[in-house]
Protein backbone atom coordinates (compact mmCIF):
# COMPACT_ATOMS: atom_id res chain seq x y z
CA UNK A 1 0.00 0.00 0.00
CA UNK A 2 1.25 3.46 -0.83
CA UNK A 3 1.74 6.02 1.94
CA UNK A 4 -0.79 8.49 0.59
CA UNK A 5 -3.50 5.81 0.40
CA UNK A 6 -2.82 4.70 3.99
CA UNK A 7 -2.78 8.29 5.21
CA UNK A 8 -6.19 8.99 3.68
CA UNK A 9 -7.57 5.78 5.22
CA UNK A 10 -6.30 6.68 8.67
CA UNK A 11 -7.55 10.26 8.39
CA UNK A 12 -11.02 9.18 7.28
CA UNK A 13 -11.25 6.54 10.02
CA UNK A 14 -10.88 9.36 12.54
CA UNK A 15 -13.30 11.64 10.68
CA UNK A 16 -10.65 14.32 10.23
CA UNK A 17 -10.55 16.79 7.38
CA UNK A 18 -7.23 17.60 5.76
CA UNK A 19 -7.37 21.01 7.46
CA UNK A 20 -8.01 19.52 10.90
CA UNK A 21 -5.22 16.97 10.50
CA UNK A 22 -2.92 19.73 9.31
CA UNK A 23 -3.69 21.80 12.40
CA UNK A 24 -3.01 18.84 14.69
CA UNK A 25 0.22 17.90 12.91
CA UNK A 26 1.50 21.40 12.19
CA UNK A 27 1.51 20.73 8.43
CA UNK A 28 -0.09 23.08 5.93
CA UNK A 29 -3.25 22.08 4.10
CA UNK A 30 -1.58 22.44 0.70
CA UNK A 31 1.30 20.13 1.68
CA UNK A 32 -1.11 17.54 3.10
CA UNK A 33 -3.27 17.76 0.01
CA UNK A 34 -0.23 17.15 -2.20
CA UNK A 35 0.88 14.21 -0.05
CA UNK A 36 -2.57 12.63 0.00
CA UNK A 37 -2.90 12.98 -3.75
CA UNK A 38 0.47 11.30 -4.27
CA UNK A 39 2.11 14.36 -5.81
CA UNK A 40 4.88 14.62 -3.21
CA UNK A 41 6.54 12.27 -0.76
CA UNK A 42 6.62 13.49 2.85
CA UNK A 43 9.79 13.98 4.85
CA UNK A 44 10.47 11.74 7.84
CA UNK A 45 9.60 14.64 10.18
CA UNK A 46 6.23 15.14 8.49
CA UNK A 47 5.44 11.41 8.69
CA UNK A 48 6.22 11.41 12.42
CA UNK A 49 4.11 14.55 12.99
CA UNK A 50 1.21 12.92 11.15
CA UNK A 51 1.59 9.68 13.11
CA UNK A 52 1.49 11.62 16.38
CA UNK A 53 -1.53 13.65 15.26
CA UNK A 54 -3.33 10.44 14.22
CA UNK A 55 -2.28 8.72 17.48
CA UNK A 56 -0.57 5.92 15.56
CA UNK A 57 1.61 3.81 17.83
CA UNK A 58 3.36 1.87 15.07
CA UNK A 59 5.14 4.76 13.40
CA UNK A 60 7.53 2.38 11.69
CA UNK A 61 4.75 1.17 9.38
CA UNK A 62 4.09 4.71 8.15
CA UNK A 63 7.79 5.51 7.93
CA UNK A 64 8.48 2.42 5.85
CA UNK A 65 5.61 3.25 3.48
CA UNK A 66 6.91 6.79 3.09
CA UNK A 67 10.59 5.91 2.67
CA UNK A 68 9.99 3.01 0.28
CA UNK A 69 7.38 4.41 -2.11
CA UNK A 70 8.23 1.91 -4.83
CA UNK A 71 7.27 -0.97 -2.54
CA UNK A 72 3.79 0.43 -1.89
Amino acid sequence: MKFHVRLKELRQQQNLTLRKLGEKAGVSYSILNSIENGRIEPSKDVVIALAIALKIEDREELLSLATNPSEG
